[in-house]
């Protein structure tokens, strides 16, 4: 009788939330109607939303802690970019070239801590060393990155007869890219795969003793997240025409991790929502104090850390 109760109630969750999500879905759709000067700043906030999401893969469901977000971003942004402003090539090879490349990095990153189980601390040290050295190699290497200038400016090409470089159009390109390797992800997480990771990080010795391969596991989700990171820098790239040291920086790295904690690590949907939210505070808080939102993202780390560890979506759920 309780299964049954606890069903019922599950089933009426579901149908109460399904007008929300359809109204959301609505007003995504309608942003550049209902606020076309905003289309570029929403544009970019579906992208650091995807952002937010690679991230929470490795830090919400494999339970690695990465200070390198940011330089996996750079690295998608630098990578297409250097493709059309200085080889001259496709706009499209960028995309396929940046994922690559952050799979290898994320690999020989990633390779010995996980693989040799030296522990998470090692991993966070080993993360924050390829942070800091991506960050450097951007204004060391000024024939391959520009340096402090970066690499720019361009425009995405036509696809289809559709010109990508006025605002309303990359928005909704930037949106199809995002649903389709968000929902990806959200089907991944909610297979078979999403539970032995969730318990990996739950009990990865127990796990062992079971038989799964849990350094697998745990090199899948760190290489998927740098991938994923590394698809929305190429996509930030098309949006804003320029690669540039923020791209990489670890302002950016401390963003995200904020995000994730402030929407609820392990969620997906909350750093999506806690990324687009604060982007639009940030833009807020510029015109009304500068400074003001770092101040504000400090205050959200401390608070939601103390006393909200689960985030929003935690929140949300305990009053379900």
């Amino acid at each position: 009788m309780s299964d049954t109760m606890a069903d019922v109630r599950e089933y009426a969750r579901g149908t109460a939330r399904r007008p929300l999500l359809a109204l959301g879905v609505l007003l995504v759709l309608a942003v550049p109607f209902l606020a076309p000067s905003q289309a570029d700043l929403a544009t970019e906030a579906l992208i650091f939303g995807l952002f937010a999401i690679s991230v929470d893969v490795a830090l919400g469901y494999a339970g690695l802690l990465t200070l390198a977000p940011a330089a996996f971003f750079g690295v998608g942004s630098y990578t297409v970019a250097k493709f059309v402003v200085d080889y001259d090539l496709s706009f499209w090879l960028g995309f396929p070239a940046a994922v690559i490349l952050a799979v290898l990095l994320a690999v020989a990153v990633g390779y010995i801590p996980i693989k040799r189980r030296i522990g998470h601390v090692y991993f966070v040290l080993f993360t924050l060393a390829f942070g800091a050295i991506m960050h450097d190699f951007t204004f060391v290497t000024t024939w391959l990155t520009g340096g402090s200038d970066g690499l720019g400016f361009f425009s995405p090409p036509s696809v289809f007869g559709i010109d990508l470089g006025g605002q309303m159009e990359y928005y909704y390109f930037s949106l199809a890219l995002v649903a389709l390797v968000g929902f990806g992800i959200y089907r991944l997480i909610k297979s078979d795969y999403g539970d032995v990771l969730h318990a990996t990080r739950q009990n990865q010795l127990r796990m062992r003793y079971l038989g799964y391969d849990t350094d697998r596991e745990l090199m899948i989700a760190w290489v998927l997240s740098a991938a994923v990171s590394a698809f929305a820098g190429a996509i930030y790239v098309g949006s804003v025409g320029i690669a540039s040291p923020s791209d990489i920086s670890f302002a950016l790295t401390g963003d995200v991790i904020i995000w994730i904690i402030v929407g609820g690590t392990g969620t997906l949907l909350g750093p999506f929502a806690a990324a687009v939210g604060l982007l639009f505070t940030q833009e807020l808080l510029q015109n009304l104090w500068q400074g003001g939102y770092r101040l504000l993202l400090g205050l959200l780390f401390v608070v939601f850390v103390f006393t909200l560890p689960d985030g929003l979506m935690g929140f949300v759920r305990d009053d379900e």
